[in-house]
């Protein structure tokens, strides 16, 4: 498990790392779109209709990512109040309500997909983009987020048969506060003392 893991980790990553280098080329030729408009009142096209299609797969291949950093919004207030067994059992059910939502999100997303493959449908747009590549890439980002969360449930109940209460709360449990002070503290550049140059 641990090098299925370690696999949904990288992929996860590389998807996040294009969603963002995506973002960031969308919103160059947004810059340069405007400037055109302003200056020259020219237009390059589809520059609006891109944007949307980079927002949609960028925010579907993000979605896995930030399950295995824990970024998802949970209520807490209670939990930690609660035993790890009681906490391992409520993080297994965090999970399985993700996939209960996930599932059908992917089938009905995968007949989006289907339907303009079949249909060979294209946008109404200059660009006539063949709607099943923008689409096919927000439906296997989906589908990443859904295999993500099964992976990270069977690695949670495979620690739990074996009594490893603490690796499973660290797999799946949400961040206490001082997991977040160490992540923060862990990306701040260490002080200099006197001693090895630093400031005095």
């Amino acid at each position: 498990m641990g090098k299925l893991l370690s696999l949904t980790e990288i992929v996860n990553r590389v998807g996040v790392w294009v969603g963002g280098l995506l973002m960031f080329f969308t919103s160059a030729m947004i810059a340069v779109e405007v400037v055109l408009r302003k200056v020259f009142a020219i237009s390059m096209g589809g520059a609006d209709e891109i944007s949307s299609y980079v927002l949609a797969i960028s925010c579907s291949w993000a979605f896995g990512f930030a399950l295995l950093r824990k970024a998802h919004i949970r209520i807490d207030i209670f939990y930690a109040k609660m035993g790890q067994r009681l906490q391992s059992l409520l993080d297994l059910l965090s999970l399985l309500t993700f996939l209960v939502y996930q599932i059908p999100l992917v089938y009905f997303a995968w007949l989006v997909v289907k339907t303009s493959i079949i249909r060979n449908s294209a946008a109404n747009t200059p660009l006539h983009t063949p709607l099943w590549i923008p689409q096919g890439l927000w439906f296997l980002g989906l589908v990443c987020f859904l295999l993500t969360t099964v992976v990270l449930l069977v690695s949670s109940v495979a620690r739990l048969a074996r009594g490893d209460l603490e690796g499973a709360r660290a797999l799946t449990g949400p961040n206490t506060i001082e997991d977040e002070i160490k992540e923060e503290g862990a990306s701040l550049p260490e002080a200099k003392t006197p001693s090895d140059g630093g400031f005095r």
